[in-house]
């Protein structure tokens, strides 16, 4: 059906677009581009990503033989230095028993006199060393090793020159066990221990109460009486 307005012209309501009809013809685009502006950066960042992502990976695919190499040669240093410890702690553990009888060899006496009949070489521990230092011997000097020792003597004072050379000496230890006489011949058996100095110990224990740290020649004690009366000391 057609509506015919017959009002004259005057009358006439003219019919003129609204404003909010251009505002929504104007705000249709700019939400577009509010859509699609955005929308349009994130790809282009997840694109940028992408290409990074893609270059890390290649550079990643070649450096994998360079760290094969590195984890190789890790796993080697690892096991090197693990055989150099052991190495290492054999060696300082290591007892020269060729040159411990060379260095006790050399700085026998030779005043007559003295006549060892037999001589052992035993290690002494940390454990053993402190307990004997508790006791005065080895005051002040790190004893790693002991030569158990047994012989003749033509005199007491014999048997004494004989440990004070070893006494005396900043690389050995004296532990005097007993002197006696013989009723035949008149000669004295003894027995003593010379200890071996080896490294300073990385903490010296400390010395029974009453035992002074210096190291003081031990002197022999006189050798017991001899069933007819005679005294042991010449």
């Amino acid at each position: 059906m057609v509506e015919i307005n017959l009002l004259p012209q005057q009358y006439r309501r003219q019919s003129e677009p609204s404003v909010w009809r251009y505002a929504t013809y104007a705000l249709l685009p700019l939400t577009l581009a509010a859509i699609a502006i955005p929308e349009a950066m994130t790809a282009s960042t997840i694109r940028d990503l992408r290409s990074q992502l893609d270059q890390l990976n290649g550079e990643i695919t070649a450096l994998e033989p360079a760290k094969r190499e590195f984890d190789a040669l890790t796993q080697e240093r690892t096991a090197l230095e693990q055989v150099t410890a052991v190495a290492g702690q054999l060696r300082d553990q290591k007892t020269y028993w060729s040159n411990d009888i060379a260095a006790f060899s050399t700085e026998l006496p030779t005043s007559a006199g003295v006549s060892v009949k037999s001589m052992s070489v035993r290690p002494v521990d940390a454990a053993a060393l402190a307990t004997q230092q508790q006791g005065g011997v080895y005051v002040g000097k790190n004893v790693v090793r002991e030569f158990e020792l047994s012989g003749t003597a033509s005199s007491q004072q014999a048997v004494v020159n004989f440990l004070n050379t070893f006494e005396n000496n900043p690389n050995f230890g004296v532990n005097f066990r007993n002197l006696q006489r013989e009723e035949e011949g008149g000669q004295y058996t003894f027995a003593a221990t010379v200890g071996i100095v080896g490294k300073p110990p990385a903490a010296t224990p400390t010395p029974a109460a009453g035992t002074s740290g210096t190291t003081t020649p031990t002197a022999a004690p006189a050798a017991p009486t001899s069933p007819g009366g005679t005294s042991g000391v010449q």
